[in-house]
């Protein structure tokens, strides 16, 4: 009966301890693509860009730790990436989502 007591306790920490993973896990996930921390630039043009239904997933791969990342989105969109040494900055102000450039 102890056996069965010790068993059933150890399972219910180790469904506790994963659940508690799975939530840290997505928590730092959505921190690091959080409006803000990216910014779709236009270069050279006024026109509205579409925004890409994987955006999420693009900076979520591109992200890097010190540097900032540009991704090219079409001919005169690129995708601005804050590095997280940027965005964990306690002054951090967040970007407008749609930035136009002259280049």
């Amino acid at each position: 009966m102890k056996r069965i007591a010790l068993i059933f306790t150890l399972s219910l920490l180790s469904i506790s301890f994963v659940k508690a993973q799975v939530k840290a896990d997505t928590t730092l996930n959505k921190c690091y693509t959080i409006d803000g921390t990216y910014q779709i630039q236009v270069i050279n043009s006024r026109s509205q860009p579409l925004m890409p239904v994987n955006l999420n997933k693009i900076v979520l791969e591109n992200r890097d730790a010190t540097k900032v990342k540009y991704v090219p989105l079409g001919s005169i969109v690129r995708l601005m990436i804050l590095p997280l040494s940027e965005i964990n900055k306690p002054d951090f102000k967040p970007l407008d989502q749609i930035g136009y450039v002259s280049e």
